[in-house]
């Protein structure tokens, strides 16, 4: 007879197993789009120049924030919901949370169009010279990220965090560095060629994250009434919504800022600086891509055992990973920058990777604390950090970007991160019992 004792060591042999086994799936897609992301910024910096990649830059970093309200939480939403769905067998209701997500995304990206189209470019709300006549244009890509975004959240649900995130890791970078590379050589590459592509890019994305999709949803649902649970979805969406309004802005606000306050320069030097941080957070990164349903099981079966050690062994490992990372840069960046995307980014961005890293280093130290509290149903403690974050950001942008530029965006995003993740671990460790950090 097996052992409760034997049970609970089989049970985290296998989830081992597959964290390793998703850990390295993802990973590897992650090792070819890591570098093809570096050159495809190395192309584009180098060909457009420090000011119109800068412009570039900005109206990526907007998108995002345009795309909430089409988008919002649902990929977390629908990776916790339809989780729990497979895991009942109750298949009525997630063919009705995929009916639903999808009606939301195609509704409000309806509305934002509409709105942005008739108001901001038929009144002139939206100016018409420098890098916002570029924006119509980026708008085009909401519905297809929105949609792309329920896709992925329903592959992770179902338990498939790797192969939900090839067509946005692996897919896209390889065909955006076809593109500005082709551009680039036939001396076609400017702002608007680049916003173009990524608009071409993501609609392409988006018909393979539908082809994937057809091949791993569940045969059982097709032929089942859906069923809904609009109340409990709504309440979840609202904060998980609000949460990714804060992180996003969070993760933008220095580049919007810049933009606004500052020189497309010095946009720029943010961009190079935010780079160097992708690469230092880049093992906490791949954690967070595979570890929402295990947590999500995990808590479900109140093992705290069991969330403690998949919490403190991600967090580990993430940090060893990226400590090396994080002090070649600290020493290293300027020479690095310099030689990448050259010498008009070296100095401008020096301080900037430096400040970022070093922020992104502890934040991998704290490990998973906001997928902790949001998969296990305390996403609200999870709003609250961010919005700590953002108020902390926001009010130090403002007071340090007129005098310091790059630096002073740097220097208040990284106060942000340590806000974050102090706020966050002191609620991890309250309302799960746990402690999320490396230590």
């Amino acid at each position: 007879m097996t052992t409760t004792h034997e049970y609970s060591g089989q049970f985290c042999l296998s989830l081992k197993r597959k964290l390793i086994k998703s850990f390295m799936g993802v990973g590897a897609m992650k090792l070819v789009s890591i570098p093809v992301g570096l050159v495809t910024s190395i192309i584009l910096a180098r060909v457009l120049g420090p000011e119109e990649f800068g412009r570039y830059a900005f109206i990526m970093a907007l998108i995002p924030l345009l795309a909430i309200p089409v988008s919002g939480g649902m990929p977390q939403l629908l990776t916790r919901e339809v989780a729990v769905f497979v895991q009942s067998g109750n298949w009525s209701l997630y063919k009705g949370a995929l009916r639903a997500a999808h009606g939301w995304v195609l509704v409000f990206s309806a509305m934002i169009l509409g709105i942005f189209w008739i108001v901001g470019v038929g009144f002139e709300l939206v100016p018409k010279d420098g890098k916002w006549v570029l924006v119509p244009i980026a708008v085009l890509m909401l519905p297809f990220l929105g949609l792309g975004a329920v896709r992925n959240g329903a592959i992770k649900g179902l338990g498939m965090p790797a192969y939900a995130e090839i067509p946005q890791q692996f897919i896209q970078p390889i065909i955006m560095l076809a593109c500005f590379a082709t551009a680039a050589w036939f001396g076609l590459l400017d702002t608007r060629t680049a916003i173009w592509g990524q608009v071409s890019g993501s609609i392409i994305v988006f018909f393979i994250a539908s082809w994937m999709f057809q091949r791993v949803h569940p045969a059982q649902a097709n032929e089942l009434k859906p069923d809904y649970r609009w109340a409990d979805w709504w309440r979840s969406l609202v904060p998980f919504s609000l949460l990714a309004l804060v992180s996003t802005f969070n993760a933008q606000i220095g580049i919007i800022f810049l933009g606004v306050l500052s020189s497309d320069e010095q946009v720029s030097a943010m961009r190079i600086a935010e780079r160097g941080g992708q690469f230092v957070i880049l093992s906490l990164t791949l954690v967070n891509m595979i570890i929402a349903p295990y947590i999500v099981r995990a808590h479900r079966e109140n093992d705290k055992i069991k969330l403690q050690k998949l919490a403190r062994k991600c967090a580990q490992g993430s940090f060893l990973l990226s400590l090396p990372v994080a002090l070649a840069l600290v020493l290293g960046g300027e020479e690095l920058v310099g030689l990448a995307f050259g010498e008009d980014y070296a100095t401008i961005s020096y301080y900037p990777v430096v400040l970022i890293s070093l922020s992104q280093l502890l934040n991998v130290f704290f490990g998973s604390v906001g997928h902790l509290l949001s998969m296990s149903g305390n996403e609200r403690y999870t709003l609250f950090g961010q919005v700590m974050a953002v108020l902390v950001n926001v009010l130090l942008c403002i007071v340090l970007i007129p005098n310091f530029g790059a630096v002073g965006a740097a220097i208040a995003v990284s106060i942000s991160i340590v806000v974050w993740n102090l706020v966050l671990a002191y609620f991890v460790v309250k309302k799960l019992d746990i402690r999320p950090t490396a230590l």
